[in-house]
């Protein structure tokens, strides 16, 4: 992933569940994930990523690459391997943060869950 795509999505790593991490992405690209996703509020943005993430967790779930994808993604959350994808960060399966002297990402809550329930991790 490139940094200046990293640096765009940079947020303050605080609370780690989906709404509170929204909260902290700058409004420019809030609004316009609102439009793009057609919903009219951040708490509906919120649902609606967790909503897409488990519908698509859920039907790929099976496929020993995406185990493995996201077996590394869980295993390298908070630390200075990056596994996430850009679109990973792009559409708010993860997180970026600037963790001491690098960039490193962490995963919501409610996304976590996800992964626990369906992969099983």
């Amino acid at each position: 992933m490139e940094i200046k795509k990293i640096e765009k999505y940079l947020i303050k790593k605080e609370k780690t569940d989906m709404l509170s991490s929204l909260k902290k992405v700058n409004k420019k690209i809030i609004d316009e994930k609102k439009e793009e996703y057609d919903v009219n509020s951040i708490e509906e943005l919120a649902k609606y990523i967790i909503e897409e993430f488990k519908e698509i967790l859920s039907s790929t779930k099976d496929d020993i690459f995406t185990q493995m994808f996201f077996q590394r993604l869980v295993n390298n959350e908070n630390s200075m391997v990056f596994s996430a994808y850009e679109q990973d960060v792009e559409c708010f399966n993860v997180f970026a943060y600037e963790n001491g002297k690098y960039y490193s990402y962490y995963i919501p809550d409610e996304i976590k869950e996800i992964i626990k329930e369906e992969l099983g991790f």
